[in-house]
């Protein structure tokens, strides 16, 4: 997972929580109050960005908070990939 970008790694992130607690995205959605069609568009990579106040919210869902969350190790090793390619042009 090192060089991983950041976006992927949030998703990774979610899934394993999701998956530690035995979650659905449904039961996500009721948990955090954002939509599942939302959650599911970023976990799946349909869309590449999340809004940090649902990140905050699906979160507060899982029973973390955002500096309990991006804790973990590997956000260290992620890269924006997004943003390096545009600062090298």
């Amino acid at each position: 997972m090192i060089n991983m970008d950041f976006s992927d790694l949030i998703a990774v992130k979610i899934k394993e929580l999701m998956q530690e607690q035995n979650i659905t995205i449904y039961k996500l959605e009721n948990l955090s109050g954002v939509y599942s069609s939302t959650i599911a568009m970023f976990l799946t990579r349909k869309t590449k960005t999340i809004r940090l106040e649902n990140l905050l919210f699906i979160c507060e869902g899982l029973g973390t908070n955002l500096s309990e969350f991006f804790a973990d190790e590997r956000f260290k090793e992620a890269e924006a990939k997004e943003w390096t390619k545009k600062k090298s042009n």
